[in-house]
């Protein structure tokens, strides 16, 4: 009897299970993964937290022939970035999400019952969010650089290294000089515009406008979409701090006939002041003997002073000022008797 009363139960069981499974829909899967492109280009998948910085990140999603899903894209404040995904059956390798700015991006993957091929039925929803950070970067150089090098009329053009965001469609960058950055690292004004170059991942930056402070600033710009074009966030203002060098533009004799000479000689930069220091050593190696100093005027300064016979060098040191680097220069002489011997040679340097 107790035998026989288990089996109706058991029987009673399996006719419920099979009513219901009548009555209620299939239930729908979640077997749909979801893909984006990562910074170096590789998918990587979604579910959990995930930074990226790519301005063009491909999604892409995979799933059974059977599987019945429907799918949307949201970027910051839920606008739409990409074009939604209708009723799907099996895979889809890629589609583009458009670049809005920084933040939550939301992949919401809506999963149908495998008969449900219209997608019209209960759905299960599955968010899967990523975070884009897109920046770029700039470094200054360690210390001061010079506008030219002495004894050249040439500019120099420094280059400085710019961190390029991934899946950016180009990096803007500006230069300004004796500017402060506005408060989100834009330059006030009409700044001059900057090409970085994406093989050597720097920036040149030409010291053409004369000593002064040259502020540098970039970002990277996104691809238009159909919300228009964005861009990242400017990044930390560069800063090159740039002197002229200390070089004669000319050096002559006024006074060539001993025992007493003279001499005037004009500084290249207009903007030195101060004092020259004026030091004379008898040969190629002998040791040089301070003849005091010789204050500057108009860019240019002069010195009287007694020598004997010989060959001898004299050396000009500058320290420096607020746009003019120190630096020395040597030039090279000889007296024979009274007259100035006028094959001279010339020498230059620089320092800091």
């Amino acid at each position: 009897m107790t035998s026989y009363r288990r089996s109706c139960r058991a029987l009673l069981v399996v006719s419920a299970a099979i009513a219901s499974a009548a009555i209620a829909p299939a239930a729908a899967n979640a077997a749909v993964s979801v893909t984006v492109t990562g910074d170096d280009g590789q998918p990587i998948a979604l579910g959990g937290t995930l930074n990226i910085r790519n301005m063009n990140p491909q999604l892409g999603f995979t799933a059974l022939a059977t599987d019945r899903w429907t799918a949307t894209v949201t970027g910051p404040n839920g606008v739409a970035v990409a074009s939604p995904v209708s009723c799907g059956t099996g895979s889809l390798s890629s589609k583009s999400v458009d670049y809005i700015g920084n933040g939550i991006y939301t992949v919401t993957v809506n999963h149908y019952a495998s008969g449900d091929t219209g997608c019209t039925g209960a759905a299960t929803a599955q968010p899967l969010p990523f975070n884009i950070t897109a920046s770029t970067a700039i470094t200054s150089p360690p210390t001061p650089q010079l506008t030219r090098n002495p004894g050249s009329f040439v500019t120099n053009t420094i280059p400085l290294p710019i961190d390029l965001n991934p899946g950016a469609l180009a990096t803007d960058a500006f230069v300004a000089v004796n500017v402060a950055a506005n408060p989100d690292g834009s330059l006030p004004g009409t700044p001059t515009p900057l090409f970085p170059d994406s093989t050597t991942r720097t920036v040149g930056v030409p010291l053409d406008k004369g000593p002064g402070t040259y502020v540098v600033a970039a970002r990277a710009k996104g691809f238009t979409g159909s919300n228009g074009q964005f861009f990242s966030p400017w990044a930390t203002p560069a800063a090159i701090r740039a002197f002229g060098p200390f070089d004669l533009k000319s050096f002559r004799w006024t006074d060539s006939r001993g025992p007493s000479y003279r001499f005037h000689a004009t500084i290249m930069e207009t903007s030195a002041t101060g004092k020259v220091n004026i030091a004379i050593g008898r040969g190629k190696k002998g040791k040089y003997k301070s003849f005091g100093t010789a204050k500057i005027r108009k860019h240019a300064f002069s010195k009287r002073f007694r020598l004997t016979t010989g060959k001898w060098r004299i050396r000009f040191k500058y320290k420096g000022n607020s746009t003019v680097a120190g630096g020395f220069e040597v030039r090279t002489f000889q007296i024979t008797r009274h007259v100035f011997f006028r094959g001279a040679t010339f020498r230059s340097s620089a320092v800091g």
